[in-house]
């Protein structure tokens, strides 16, 4: 369905999903010959890309699949559309913390793996918003993560060991994107000389869960306002172009590199402002677009073709321009792809790395009074870069 909405509303680099498209005829082969009759274990498998990874993979009928998520629900709304297509692969359903003792308890008894896919995260800059949620999101984004991937190298419980990263994680200057880029330092780190170890980084997955355009849909069908922050682009992709960037980085790349994709600026990046009127005019209306929540409210209480679209000031914390996938000091090499290419962190000091680490992980579990000015000064330890752009605006706030 993500995918169909896409297309139908115009949204998305055709020519980046072109370019996927062939990537993923040309080594699909490989991938096959990888996965048919492996042992996969999906961390996050009920999230809007673990779950089409999920639905990926099936076809290459691997021996078992042991799919993990804390949403119970999202994991029970999965089984009932994989068992619908008739699908009868032995499958796991496991609605557990992946890092909790039960998580690594399953890992252990389940395992080794092949193949470990991990999308477990959480995502969103909003949950900046207080200590208490900063500290759950470097607790699932970086402590948890850390206690995992040292468990399946301690225990030899997995050969590939794939993890999600995100744009932010360039550059980053939100606590979000640096939890990411400690994400990838610390899983990498454990992963040595353990499972070989990548991740990925990419572009807005249209209509998942918690984005701006899947708002759309659910604003639209309650005849409220859509909105869209000003002279912002974004690059966007279907669900489906995520999962196959996963399974084809997992395939391709190197220990220590991260998978991005190579997008044109001038041709593949969508003003979000345009995101929302494509969308209307998918369904017969004409954005309108205003300045103040008012004005929005006031248009949608008359139905009509003339549809209000809010355009909000680029103004809360880590709101970029445009999404990177590089950094400064990181470097690029050719995996032999048309759209992906890899990407080698810049260098990070070890010892810096495990004493930030252990100093978030006391902050977390609050052995250590925790403050956000400490949580900045013990990731600038490791990402001497990072300044954290604060702001008073706060998206929770909007509409």
């Amino acid at each position: 369905m993500l995918d169909t909405a896409l297309e139908a509303d115009g949204i998305g680099p055709s020519a980046f999903s072109e370019a996927l498209a062939a990537d993923w005829a040309a080594r699909r082969s490989e991938i096959a010959e990888q996965l048919q009759g492996a042992s996969v274990l999906v961390v996050g498998a009920a999230g809007t890309i673990g779950a089409a990874t999920v639905r990926q993979l099936l076809p290459f009928r691997p021996a078992r699949m042991e799919l993990v998520d804390i949403d119970e629900n999202g994991l029970a709304r999965l089984a009932r559309d994989i068992r619908s297509r008739g699908e009868e692969a032995a499958i796991g359903f496991n609605a557990l913390d992946f890092a909790g003792s039960p998580g690594l308890l399953l890992a252990g008894a389940a395992g080794p793996f092949d193949l470990v896919a991990n999308f477990a995260a959480v995502k969103h800059v909003r949950s900046e918003k207080n200590l208490f949620t900063l500290l759950h999101m470097i607790d699932v984004n970086v402590v948890r993560q850390q206690r995992f991937a040292a468990f399946l190298a301690a225990n030899g419980l997995a050969r590939r060991h794939f993890v999600v990263s995100t744009d932010k994680a360039a550059d980053p200057a939100s606590f979000m994107g640096a939890t990411k880029a400690l994400l990838e330092a610390a899983v990498f780190a454990e992963s040595e000389p353990g499972p070989r170890a990548c991740a990925a980084r990419f572009a807005n997955v249209a209509y998942s869960s918690g984005s701006l355009l899947e708002s759309y849909l659910q604003r639209f069908a309650a005849g409220q306002a859509l909105a869209a922050p000003r002279d912002t682009r974004r690059y966007f992709i279907s669900a489906r172009d995520a999962a196959r960037i996963c399974l084809l980085a997992q395939l391709a790349c190197p220990a220590g590199r991260v998978a991005v994709p190579k997008f044109e600026t001038a041709s593949d990046a969508v003003e979000l402002a345009d995101t929302a009127a494509a969308f209307l005019r998918a369904r017969g209306r004409q954005a309108v677009f205003v300045d103040t929540a008012e004005e929005a409210a006031a248009l949608a209480s008359h139905p009509g073709p003339d549809y209000p679209v809010l355009l909000t000031p680029r103004d809360t914390a880590g709101e970029k321009d445009i999404e990177v996938f590089r950094g400064a000091g990181e470097t690029t090499e050719p995996l032999g792809l048309t759209a992906l290419e890899a990407v080698t962190p810049a260098p990070i000091d070890r010892a810096a790395l495990q004493a930030a680490l252990t100093e978030l992980a006391a902050l977390v579990s609050g052995k250590r009074a925790a403050s956000p000015a400490q949580i900045e000064a013990a990731i600038g330890r490791v990402l001497p870069s990072f300044r954290h752009i604060a702001a008073e605006a706060r998206l929770d706030d909007r509409i």
